[in-house]
């Protein structure tokens, strides 16, 4: 199968590798459909924490995709289904992954893409329990983006802060990624959005995702 690898500083190639085997116990296979871009593909193309992995190393920290396969003891998925997921390889036992917090792993293996093989080949085993189902209608680019820039912007805006219809939200760097899922999922619940950008272009954009008062 095809694997997009980064095999030297700012040198990736598309390569052939071996397919997983079948699913093992609490696994499901899943073929990858569409993967995102983050500034953390970015900083490994750049060659930042080399130190961490080895080289040559399969690219992508955020896909979506559809089950091909599941492997013994595992409910709740079918053959077909659209699923996205969880690029920490967290370790599903402390005290914080037992309490649905994975992002405060205490023993995260690393997180695909940037320390160990990610989501940018043809096929992949995953734990059942870092994946999520899709809803129906929505497309594999759009249900590829919401691991990590709208799964960020949930914990922030809405786990940590709390945010409620009808207050108002600052968003900095409205133009980001992660700036345009926040005007976006703040304006879905009602509230005002007030985000700064760095120039006019951006300040337009913002605008049309709903931002009430844009600031270049």
């Amino acid at each position: 199968m095809r694997a997009l690898t980064i095999v030297a500083d700012r040198k990736l190639e598309l390569v052939e590798v071996a397919p997983p085997p079948p699913p093992a116990a609490g696994e499901v296979q899943i073929r990858i459909r569409a993967v995102a871009l983050n500034h953390i593909d970015v900083w490994g193309w750049r060659g930042m924490a080399f130190a961490k992995r080895k080289l040559p190393l399969v690219v992508g920290a955020e896909a979506a995709g559809e089950i091909t396969a599941i492997g013994p003891d595992v409910g709740g998925f079918k053959p077909g289904q659209a699923v996205v997921m969880y690029g920490g390889l967290t370790c599903g036992t402390c005290k914080a992954c037992r309490e649905g917090r994975d992002n405060l792993c205490e023993n995260i293996a690393g997180i695909m893409g940037f320390h160990v093989d990610g989501f940018a080949r043809d096929l992949l085993n995953m734990p059942a329990r870092l994946v999520i189902p899709v809803p129906p209608g929505i497309a594999w680019r759009d249900a590829a983006c919401a691991p990590i820039a709208f799964a960020t912007v949930q914990h922030m805006l809405f786990d940590n802060a709390k945010l409620e219809p009808g207050e108002t939200v600052l968003v900095h760097a409205g133009g980001s990624g992660i700036g345009t899922a926040a005007i976006k999922m703040a304006k879905a619940i009602g509230a005002t959005v007030i985000t700064t950008v760095g120039d006019d272009a951006k300040a337009e954009k913002a605008r049309a995702l709903g931002a009430d008062h844009v600031i270049n």
